[in-house]
């Protein structure tokens, strides 16, 4: 080192400019706050009445009695219940340290997987006698039940999605804090802009199912699998149209919405937006990915177990008061509908029906206790938009050099001047009282001294 150079102390650190997608972190904090909590678990309550109503329309108990059918039947009408399986080491969670993480790759999962099934040409196995025994059949009814719930999704997270992501975007832009009221009225504006986005994928893959499906009359016939045989590079390029707006629309559709809430463009601006950033910059993608799945699943880990210990607790605490009631089966057991009430007639054991009361109570306890997890889960879905919030505003600087900070306005079209001066008759200057200006630059100002 020469005489002149001189030693460099760093006595700060910005982690912000060093390490940008810090800022995934930070959604936590919306996610913990009230806003989201209550638009989360709106839309948590919202979303099985959609699937009840396709479900009443479409379905039959044919349909109903099938696997598949009715396991997708069951975690569309409880949208909590599939986030609190963390145990599963498949489907559910990831792994790290030992430990198996899950959140927003369910939450993720819990919206995609009926539009997968859509797309999956839905079947159900009819049975022999009982058995499982039978053939498989497509089901246009399951068909139209799935079209029926994902229109339904589609809306009913367009409009959370918005309202959750302008809340984080406004608090990691601007450290403003959104009201209720105010993102309910933005989302309310932009709800159809956010789901024409999501929709207008689907609704190209639909029309040039058209071409398909003609195409795949003449194929009933010997000479048309001749002639369609001929022409069969057409369909090859229709699918492969199809397949790359699916891929992108699989990975960017949250982005949509986020790019709504943050943009307030039109639809065709915030789907090319949502399908630039995911393949332009796919490894950027994904390891913001990464990072939000091992952050949220960790957050997720912690409400997850406090929401169940709570419901557990709960069980235990009144249980040592349960056990000194007599009775064949523990008390406790029946009340929460582990084991029927038991009676005796002549002189043997048997199953009774409940009391009113005790069919009362238990309805009480399983309402409360559905109310405690859905409000958990409720935190793991505002979280999910809040991290997809901050991983549009990244690839946002990466793709179009957009600062971090830069969001749209609704008000911005009203600013403030420096207030005006103004001679009374005696040659004093007195003080007038600004007023808004808006774009035509007109204004009343009042004086005062």
């Amino acid at each position: 080192m020469s005489k002149t150079d001189q030693p460099v102390v760093v006595s700060d650190i910005s982690w912000r400019d060093l390490c940008p997608w810090t800022i995934i972190f930070r959604s936590l904090n919306s996610a913990a706050s009230m806003t989201v909590l209550v638009l989360a678990l709106a839309a948590l309550v919202l979303m099985p009445v959609g699937w009840l109503i396709s479900d009443t329309v479409f379905l039959d108990d044919e349909l109903r009695s099938d696997s598949v059918l009715a396991r997708l039947i069951d975690d569309n009408q409880k949208p909590y219940k599939r986030v609190f399986l963390a145990t599963d080491p498949v489907e559910n969670s990831i792994s790290l340290l030992g430990t198996r993480l899950s959140g927003p790759r369910m939450v993720f999962t819990q919206i995609v997987e009926p539009f997968r099934q859509l797309f999956a040409l839905p079947t159900y196995g009819t049975a022999i006698d009982g058995n499982d025994l039978g053939s498989s059949r497509w089901s246009v009814r399951a068909f139209f039940y799935l079209l029926g719930g994902c229109v339904w999704t589609i809306f009913v997270w367009s409009f959370a999605g918005v309202a959750i992501c302008r809340t984080c975007l406004l608090k990691l832009t601007r450290n403003e804090p959104v009201g209720l009221d105010d993102a309910f009225e933005f989302a309310l504006d932009k709800t159809l802009v956010a789901a024409g986005a999501v929709s207008a994928p689907l609704l190209a893959i639909g029309a040039m199912c058209v071409p398909a499906f003609f195409l795949g009359l003449i194929m009933g016939l010997d000479l048309g699998v001749l002639l369609v045989g001929l022409l069969w590079f057409v369909v090859l390029a229709l699918g492969l149209v199809m397949a790359l707006l699916l891929l992108g629309l699989m990975f960017g559709w949250p982005l949509m919405v986020a790019s709504v809430a943050c943009e307030g463009q039109n639809s065709f601006d915030a789907m090319t937006r949502s399908y630039a950033y995911v393949m332009q910059r796919p490894l950027n993608f994904v390891f913001y990915l990464l990072v939000s799945m091992v952050f949220g699943g960790f957050c997720w880990f912690v409400v997850a177990n406090v929401a169940d210990g709570a419901i557990g607790l709960g069980y235990w605490s009144t249980s040592f008061g349960t056990r000194l009631v007599g009775g064949v089966t523990e008390r406790m057991d029946i009340i929460r509908s582990i084991s029927p009430p038991m009676g005796v007639e002549d002189g043997e054991l048997i199953a009774v029906d409940p009391s009113a009361s005790l069919a009362g109570g238990q309805t009480m306890i399983r309402i409360w206790t559905w109310l405690g997890r859905t409000t958990a889960a409720a935190f793991i879905y505002g979280l999910f938009w809040c991290m997809v919030s901050a991983i549009y505003l990244l690839l946002r600087k990466e793709v179009d050099d957009t600062e971090m900070d830069e969001i749209y306005m609704v008000d911005e079209r009203r600013t403030y001047e420096l207030p005006p001066l103004k001679t009374d008759d005696k040659g004093i200057p007195q003080v007038q009282k600004p007023e808004p200006v808006d774009d035509s630059g007109d204004e009343t100002p009042e004086t005062e001294t």
